[in-house]
This record gives C-alpha cells, structure tokens and sequence, in this order.
C-alpha cells in the first residue's frame, strides 16, 4: 500500500508545477506534457489495386531481347516475361548486359535482384514447374552516383542464360523467346492502369508489383511525410501530384507532402510499386508521420 501511495505521489508532482507569487502565495499549474510524434495520418484505405502488367502501353511477343529504346519507350520500366520448361533441381540465371538494376520473380514470387553498379550478373533461381513464368523487372537506376552516362541503353541485351547440374551434366538453356513489355512512368499512365483493372474487375492483390490507390484522411496541421519503409521501390502520387521515388534498400523512405497538394475530406494517394510491399501480411498499410 504505501509503494502505492508513493508511486501517485511521484505521479502528481511529475504533472502539476508549484511556482511562488508576489504576494506569497503558492499556485498550482498543470506542466504542459511532453510533444510527441503526431498523428497526421487520421484514415486511409487501398480502394484499389492493379497489376503492374496493367500499366503496359506497349508490348511483344515472342521476341528477341530488346532495350528501352529499340521498344520506343521513354522513361520507365521494361519488363521481359519468358515461359520456363521444368528444371526439378535449383540454376543460376545469367544476365550478360543488364542495364541498370533487374529484379527477378518467378510467377509472383520475388527471388532477387542484380544491379550493374556492383558487377552483379548471376543470380540462384529455385527449381521450377513447366510452364512457370520467369519475369525480370529492369530499371535505370544510380547513373549520375556511378559515373554511368545517361544516355546508355536501359534493358537487357547480350544473353540470359539459365544453368543447372543434374546428376552431374550440366544443363544450359539460352533464354530467347521473350514477352517484353513497357510500362512509363508518371500519373497519367498509373490512372489509366487504376481504371483498367476496375473495368476489368481484377482489383484483388493477387501479385505485390502493381499500382495501390488509397483513399487517405490527414490531419490539417503540421507536416506530413508518407513513410514507405513498408513498400519495396517505386513512385507517390498525391492527388495527381508526384512526391518522387522510394526505395526499401536506401535512405529514400519518406517523402514530404506539400499542404498545397492536399484538399478537405479524403485524398488520393496512389503507389506505383515495382518491386512489391515488403511486408507479409494480408492488409497493405499507408504509414505517415511529422517528421522525416
């Protein structure tokens, strides 16, 4: 009882102020509490989600590789698709010419990356089922920190190879018949992808890669920074309004929204993630605070 009474006590005298008047007499104030991180982010709900793929404006198929340029394409993303025989042991996929930085997915399923700035080239891929798809997502990426010129070629060239030792002969598949496709950057395109996976009805996260709108409620004072450290890499758009690009392996996590980009009531905030969210669980969640 009295560890009790000396804990309200403690408890008391850490919230109230005693200070001394003119006159003698003793006043009591309550301390102001200590400031804290504030909630700007009162509401938000992914209303809809679209495949990566529905954000393609161009694409072949049955192709050759071919690069950003030789596909007609500004800035974005290029995406090569290529049907996989069965392979019931683990390989080392090989990009000769990757230019700048490849993600890997077999189907859906992220597996890794390779990036020209570190000289990597290979990477191990787990066994697979005829008919898997093995998708490699290429970006340009890192030129003017690496010295790189920014009028090199963005894709793949060269060879994709795909190696595996079974029962001690060497299996080597020369990947060469591609589905490639375009996907540019901007608001623009990720509405149009938005609207065709509503037509289409196909608005289930069925994939991470893709594009999420969220329906979002922030605080009206102070200031606001989306947190992507849930996401993988990628754009912000804020009511049509690009915040810039994130990425989950660097420092660029949180992006500062403008007060002049934000209306009354909910706001559009769309996410064009190209890599996918990190996180594992069912719901996708939009993360902002008061600071970066």
């Amino acid at each position: 009882e009295m560890k009790r009474i000396l804990f309200l006590f403690v408890l008391l005298t850490a919230m109230l102020a005693v200070s001394q008047t003119a006159d003698g007499r003793r006043r009591i104030r309550l301390r102001k509490a200590s400031a804290r991180q504030q909630t700007v982010i009162r509401k938000a709900e992914l209303n809809t989600f679209a495949p990566i793929i529905f954000g393609a404006d161009s694409v072949v198929m049955d192709s050759p590789l071919r690069t950003k340029d030789e596909m007609g394409m500004g800035s974005g993303t290029m995406i090569y698709v290529c049907t996989m025989p069965e392979v019931k042991v683990p390989g080392t996929l090989t990009l000769s010419d990757c230019h700048d930085f490849a993600q890997v997915f077999i189907d859906d399923e992220y597996i890794g990356k390779m990036e020209r700035a570190k000289n990597e080239r290979s990477l191990g891929l787990p066994p697979v089922h005829d008919g898997q798809e093995l998708k490699i997502i290429v970006e340009a990426i890192g030129r003017s920190s690496s010295g790189m010129s920014a009028d090199d070629f963005v894709g793949l060239a060269g060879q994709v190879t795909y190696v595996a030792d079974i029962d001690g002969n060497e299996l080597a598949l020369n990947l060469k018949r591609w589905t490639i496709l375009t996907v540019p950057d901007g608001y623009d395109n990720a509405a149009k992808a938005l609207a065709a996976a509503q037509a289409a009805d196909d608005t289930a996260v069925t994939s991470k890669s893709g594009y999420y709108r969220f329906n979002a409620i922030f605080s009206r004072s102070g200031s606001i920074y989306l947190n992507m450290g849930n996401f993988g890499r990628g754009q912000v758009f804020v009511n049509g309004n690009p915040l810039g690009d994130f990425s989950n392996d660097s420092s660029a996590q949180t992006l500062k929204v403008l007060r002049k980009y934000l209306k009354h009531g909910p706001n559009e905030v769309v996410v064009l993630d190209v890599m996918g969210p990190s996180s594992t669980d069912e719901k996708i969640m939009l993360q902002a605070q008061d600071k970066p």
